[in-house]
């Protein structure tokens, strides 16, 4: 009994090997097809071979690394950390779990901790490679190219062929602006690496940024030769192709591309690029909109399409509609989560897009009512009105036979009467004028931009985001903002263009985007004199950053453009000028009064100035509407020399908030004479404005952060 009972219990042991034997092979193969999917650049394939590898062997530490690898490749930070310390419970002092460690806390924002790892990992092993590659990062992040430099070039000391280091050097010399190191580099990892696919495919990129197409393009095509999966180096050859105007080229490649893969985002956008260039905009719109069903939120490729509608497509194109639902959408749901601005902005897109949309007319119409602008609010339930109307009298006339009014027609009828009556004894009323006619443009400012000879996201990035900062600024009556369609060669053409065309300022735009972030700059300079008035930067991560970027920077215009009326009428001393709540005027604002034509921007800096001898009164105002405003006259000097057409600009305004200031839209100049804000602020808006980036959640990855992140060793 003793030698049976034995028997079956070595049985039992070799069943239970053999069953973890087996486990242990599953876990090992799942490993194998992850990490061969992770080289290829499928992270999300990867990342699925090495979970189910856990599954079979949860305590398999190699996989917890690849895993955490893969899903610090994909941006998941928080998640890379936690698998990262599930590596660590089964492989113990490991300086590449640790190395790993410290770019991950590096890409959340703690870049102290993340220099500790790093140095305690450097004390033990000085020779680390890795270490050093790291503490490069940190000074990229931190601005510090030379720091970077020295880094990698101690890590080149140590191993003179590692080609991390010598295109990394080479992408940081670009960058600096030594463009002959930076060819030293490249040419020494074309060397030592002729074969990788990857060393090529940044030779090129070097050469585009350089404006050498001819050898980008030799690069480029070597890199896909090596490897035929490579969709990075298709879509840079794409991107020098069409920078070489070979637009039926890349209109094929681009195809072929979305052939392998629907998804690819990069290969559709430079598709419908290269069909507008030839002239073909109905492809291009059919292609962006195909795209856009696949990618909702690629915003440069919506945008560009959104300002190729405009150009194109007539108002009563019925195809409109259809593009004017998605910000329609989102004005709804941004309403419900109370983001005023937010809302306004889709909105306002929206009826761009399709003016009669009367739903979504209706909807803005009720968030300007909420804020008190009744008058605005009038206004547009007005302009349903018109389009109910006029579809009327496009029906034929049996179609019109026994037809009555709509519930939704006859509320707007009764809402209309309603209004009309409580406006009988308004300013406009009162003084026969019709605040939403009258012509209130006191700015105008050009908007120019240079061109990147390439770009490795969006070709042509600057010129749809100067279309679209000069299309945000079409709903705002004093700032009229022109945009130069085609790319200028730097200053000096912008300025000479702004001063012909008697602008008062121009601004120069750039923008930097990466997958994830995205930064839009602008220095503004005075149009006369050529000076620098003012400059900012607004950086934006996460979902709707190129709306986010694009309201910042109107918002920045209008901070320092002074509020700047005229004198419409005058009864005696009773004024009546086309300022109106709307840019901050209530009882007890006083306003300067200057001749006709006499106020100049400042030579240098911020705001306006005038002699003394056009200086001819002030007006006190008594009573504001939500356009114009009326006040008493105290002259300058024994002659009475105001006239009607003379000019105000504000002087003072009470600080206190009222009841009143609810109604300041963010669609007005802000500041008084000398530049500086007057208008009080909207408490979203100047919350963002008090804390940085780092207290916001923003953390900013310098752009060449992302190329070195993407190098493997």
């Amino acid at each position: 009994m003793k030698s049976i009972s034995k028997f079956f219990l070595v049985i039992a042991v070799f069943s239970l090997s053999l069953s973890a034997f087996s486990q242990n092979l599953g876990a090992l193969r799942l490993f194998d097809r992850g990490v061969a999917k992770q080289n290829s650049e499928d992270y999300y394939g990867a990342s699925e071979d090495f979970q189910q590898a856990l599954q079979a062997n949860p305590s398999y530490g190699e996989a917890w690394f690849h895993l955490s690898q893969v899903t610090y490749s994909l941006g998941d930070y928080s998640l890379a950390l936690t698998y990262l310390d599930e590596a660590d419970k089964y492989a113990k002092n490991r300086t590449d779990i640790q190395n790993l460690k410290g770019l991950i806390l590096i890409a959340l924002g703690r870049l102290d901790e993340a220099r500790t790892v790093f140095s305690d990992v450097l004390k033990k092993y000085p020779n680390d490679i890795d270490s050093r590659f790291g503490l490069a990062e940190l000074d990229l992040f931190t601005g510090s190219f030379i720091g970077a430099k020295n880094q990698y070039e101690d890590a080149l000391k140590r191993q003179g062929n590692n080609r991390k280091a010598l295109l990394s050097l080479a992408l940081i010399s670009e960058e600096m602006g030594n463009h002959d190191t930076a060819r030293k580099y490249i040419e020494q990892a074309l060397r030592y690496h002729s074969g990788e696919a990857e060393v090529h495919y940044l030779a090129g990129y070097l050469d585009a940024k350089q404006g050498k197409f001819a050898e980008a393009e030799k690069r480029a095509r070597a890199a896909v030769q090596i490897n035929p999966d490579y969709t990075k180096a298709y879509v840079l050859l794409s991107s020098i192709l069409y920078a070489q105007k070979k637009y039926s080229n890349v209109i094929d490649l681009c195809d072929y591309l979305i052939e392998k893969n629907r998804n690819t985002s990069e290969a559709w956008y430079l598709k419908g690029l290269s069909q507008n260039r030839r002239g073909d905009w109905k492809s291009a719109i059919s292609t962006w909109s195909t795209a856009l069903t696949i990618n909702p939120y690629d915003e440069v490729m919506r945008s560009g399409l959104e300002l190729l509608i405009m150009k194109n497509l007539p108002v009563e194109d019925a195809s409109r509609a259809e593009y004017a639902s998605f910000h329609a959408q989102k004005g709804r749901e941004f309403a419900k989560s109370y983001f005023g601005e937010e809302a306004r902005y889709e909105y306002q897109r929206a009826l761009k897009i399709n003016p009669y949309d009367d739903t979504a007319r209706a909807e803005f119409a009720t968030l300007l009512g909420n804020t008190g602008l009744n008058e605005n609010y009038l206004n547009q339930l007005k302009f349903i009105k018109q389009n109910q109307e006029r579809a009327e009298t496009e029906k034929s006339e049996s179609e019109k036979a026994g037809t009555k009014l709509t519930p939704e027609q006859k509320k707007v009828n009764d809402t209309i009467e309603a209004y009309e009556s409580l406006m009988k004894y308004s300013l406009a009323a009162k003084w026969n004028v019709d605040p939403f006619y009258l012509d209130k443009t006191r700015w105008h400012v050009g908007l120019y931009y240079t061109k990147s000879p390439v770009q490795l996201l969006h070709c042509d990035a600057e010129e749809i985001a100067a279309g679209m900062c000069a299309d945000i600024f079409s709903g705002i009556a004093s700032t009229s903002v022109a945009v130069q369609n085609q790319p200028v060669s730097g200053y000096g053409e912008a300025y000479r263009l702004a001063r012909n065309s008697h602008m008062d300022y121009f601004v120069l735009l750039a923008i930097d985007e990466s997958e994830r972030e995205i930064t839009l700059s602008a220095v503004v300079y005075s149009a006369r004199t050529g000076t620098e008035t003012a400059k900012f930067s607004s950086f934006r991560t996460g979902n709707d950053k190129f709306s986010a970027v694009l309201r910042a920077f109107r918002r920045d215009l209008l901070d320092i453009l002074p509020v700047r009326g005229k004198i419409l009428q005058r009864s005696v001393n009773e004024i009546l000028v086309d300022l109106g709540s709307v840019e901050g005027m209530k009882a007890d604002v006083v306003l300067d009064v200057i001749k006709a034509g006499k106020i100049v921007t400042n030579d240098k800096g911020l705001g306006v100035t005038f002699e003394e001898k056009n200086l001819l009164g002030t007006i006190k105002i008594n009573r504001a509407g939500e356009e114009i405003s009326q006040g008493t006259l105290s002259q300058t000097g024994f002659y009475d020399r105001v006239n009607v057409g003379d000019e105000v600009l504000v002087k003072f305004r009470p600080d206190e908030k009222s009841a009143e200031d609810a109604q300041i839209s963010e669609n007005a100049p802000a500041a008084g004479e000398n530049g500086s804000r007057i208008l009080p602020e909207d408490e979203n808006a100047e919350k963002q404005k008090k804390l940085d980036a780092r207290e916001m959640g923003l953390i900013k990855t310098p752009a060449i952060i992302q190329l070195i992140r993407g190098l493997k060793n």
